[in-house]
């Protein structure tokens, strides 16, 4: 490593729930790294497994690792930026975003950090993630000027030795410190879904993402259930639809209002009430049909977030 590699610093933030054995071997690939961290922290969703009392005990014998213990549930969103607010105080050049199920190379931050020397346009970072053996592409995506939509960087790209993308999960992002001072923090309200995505397109105001796919993390997500067709939809998909309505609402054009509310009334709102009319699986679709209206309605009337700063 050059000289000026080995000054960079960087801290990582973890967030995690009812997860501990994950979380125990997130946090020893973490440790593994080849170019240690110079912070570790770790945000506590108020797990109810043994979660806390593994990370008091890390705690009191890690001094690299701080703990924020949260009293209740705030998601990913408010986990993350509880944690990378944390992480501005100790003035690191980086801030690497992960969650207790990704699993680390020991050379990733190694080879980002690598790429950044050879690079120095770019202000942000990722690896490729894997899942089950096969690259996960819905991790790194390229934008559509119109309508705000997203599409995977095809598996092809991973390819090459890098790539820019526009879009980055918080499966490890990694973004420079002075940038995140300038975007502020994650939408700690949007709790779960599009907050890494609404995230990606404030960082994209100082530079694009360089995808490295050398550097990489094993994601050890839970397999999707199939479930029943069509699809009955849950609590999270509430987040999904007022999210969406809420990253268009903030960076989006009137055309791009147009493209997102035509594509909400046909493929969700349409969908439900045919859905309803037509007793589907002798079932009446009433949940779906709440659940949506009270996202619309949630969106339309939140205010616009305009102060995205950390002051």
């Amino acid at each position: 490593k050059d000289s000026e590699m080995a000054q960079a610093t960087y801290a990582v933030v973890i967030v995690t729930y009812n997860r501990e054995l994950l979380l125990r071997e997130c946090i020893r690939h973490v440790k593994a790294q080849t170019v240690p961290a110079a912070k570790v922290i770790i945000v506590n969703n108020a797990s109810t497994d043994g979660t806390s009392a593994y990370l008091k005990e890390l705690s009191e014998n890690q001094d690299v690792c701080q703990i924020i213990e949260c009293s209740e549930n705030i998601g990913g969103a408010g986990g993350f930026a509880r944690g990378i607010a944390h992480a501005l105080k100790y003035d690191t050049d980086y801030v690497l975003i992960i969650d207790d199920d990704a699993m680390l190379s020991a050379d990733y931050m190694e080879k980002l950090l690598q790429a950044r020397e050879k690079n120095p346009e770019y202000r942000a970072f990722a690896g490729s993630v894997m899942t089950d053996g096969a690259v996960d592409t819905w991790h790194r995506r390229m934008l559509s000027r119109i309508g705000l939509l997203f599409e995977n960087c095809p598996a092809s790209m991973y390819q090459s030795s890098s790539f820019p993308c526009d879009i980055v999960s918080f499966c490890g992002m990694v973004v420079d410190t002075a940038v995140i001072r300038k975007v502020g923090l994650p939408h700690a309200e949007y709790f779960i879904w599009n907050d890494d995505a609404e995230y990606s397109l404030r960082i994209l105001k100082y530079s694009r993402f360089l995808v490295v796919p050398g550097a990489v993390l094993d994601h050890r997500t839970t397999a999707q259930k199939t479930g029943s067709r069509p699809r009955r939809y849950e609590w999270r998909d509430y987040y999904a639809v007022r999210n969406r309505l809420l990253l268009v609402k903030e960076h989006g054009s009137i055309p791009d209002k147009i493209v997102n509310y035509t594509n909400l009334f046909i493929h969700v709102i349409f969908r439900n009430r045919l859905f309803q009319v037509l007793q589907k699986d002798h079932y009446d679709w009433a949940y779906e049909n709440g659940l949506v209206r009270q996202a619309i309605h949630d969106a339309a009337t939140s205010k616009h977030r305009t102060d995205n700063t950390t002051g």
